[in-house]
């Protein structure tokens, strides 16, 4: 019968040093928030976030965040991060009526390896 003991001997596992630099490493994260009162109201986002990388060693990312809010006091946010791309370009399109509120967010970024 195996025990606890058993179950947890990690000593073939090796240390690594936590400062340990990776290099050619990119983040990305998008995202949206909606929210409005009342009995008739509607709050939704939706977002996409693709990245691709070539044989090269390029990474291309591009992401879309919408977020609708429709009611009393609406409100819509988009907002995203990115960490470690050579080229960004981000736009915000955002409208606002009487009762309704959207942002839509669309962003594109280049991560070329250091030659």
């Amino acid at each position: 019968m195996m025990q606890i003991n058993d179950l947890l001997d990690f000593s073939y596992l090796e240390n690594i040093h936590e400062s340990e630099l990776i290099l050619g490493g990119v983040s990305a994260s998008i995202g949206g928030s909606a929210s409005a009162k009342g009995s008739n109201s509607l709050a939704a986002t939706d977002t996409d976030l693709n990245l691709r990388t070539k044989k090269n060693g390029t990474s291309r990312l591009k992401g879309t965040v919408v977020a609708l809010a429709v009611g009393e006091d609406p409100t819509a946010d988009t907002y995203y991060s990115l960490d470690g791309f050579d080229k960004v370009k981000a736009k915000t399109i955002s409208r606002q009526g009487a009762n309704s509120d959207l942002e839509i967010l669309r962003i594109r970024a280049v991560d070329r390896p250091d030659k």
